[in-house]
């Protein structure tokens, strides 16, 4: 499958990563800047074809006016599973996202906050992966991510390499400014339209929650509480 990408920040991250099959980088005839040169020196040492068009042949091929004379065509993005070795760091598994754009707003979140490994349920988001690319900045490819076709998959991975699973879950929970993240660990979040699964939660090595300044009776949406969750992880981890 052929995708079209626009805009110097998706056209960068797919060059600068090894997640997809490039085919084509287009740019705007005449057009030169840093970006212009820094994306044919990327794709000249890829041994991308790189064409040359005009800017309405390429306002013709985009869907909106902010490519900035810079697409690439390219396949989906490669779906790895989790590998033989142990991920170290911080990682996050997130069920039950819906919405391209939420994902791209995860996605910048974590990768900002110093995710080492988003891990997500087997999905074909290929049709929508260009709004993803652009809502998350690029980070959609420069963040690792791993998908798995069971969250049984997950529970086994975890205890294999003894990673402890930290749950964004209020039973039993503790504040996440009470909490001390060990070096190693797993988040676990639920999406908008669902929690955790009980079958996941009886695998949690602590529940935490997030304070709220005042009494408020509903959740927030995935992506401000992976941001609340991930910067108070950076905030810890501080040299």
């Amino acid at each position: 499958m052929e995708l079209l990408f626009e805009g110097k920040i998706s056209v960068k991250a797919i060059l600068e990563n090894q997640k997809r099959d490039i085919f084509q980088v287009i740019m705007e005839q005449g057009k030169r800047n840093k970006d212009f040169g820094y994306v044919y020196y990327l794709a000249k040492q890829r041994n991308i074809t790189v064409s040359y068009q005009t800017k309405e042949e390429i306002q013709t091929m985009a869907s909106s006016s902010t490519h900035g004379g810079l697409l690439v065509k390219a396949g989906v993005q490669h779906h790895p599973g989790l590998p033989d070795h142990s991920l170290s760091g911080f990682l996050c598994h997130i069920d039950g996202i819906e919405d391209p754009y939420n994902l791209g707003s995860i996605c910048r979140s974590l990768y900002a906050a110093g995710c080492n490994g988003l891990i997500l349920m087997e999905r074909d988001w290929s049709k929508v992966e260009p709004l993803i690319l652009k809502a998350s900045a690029g980070a959609f490819e420069h963040l690792s991510i791993y998908w798995i076709q069971k969250e049984e998959d997950l529970i086994y991975y975890l205890k294999q390499h003894a990673i402890p699973l930290v749950m964004a879950h209020r039973k039993d929970a503790i504040s996440l400014y009470d909490y001390t993240f060990p070096e190693n660990f797993c988040l676990a979040l639920g999406g908008a339209l669902r929690g955790i699964s009980a079958q996941l939660a009886k695998h949690s090595t602590q529940n935490i929650f997030l304070e709220y300044g005042r009494d408020c009776r509903y959740a927030l949406d995935t992506a401000s509480t992976v941001s609340a969750f991930g910067f108070e992880i950076v905030r810890q981890r501080r040299k």
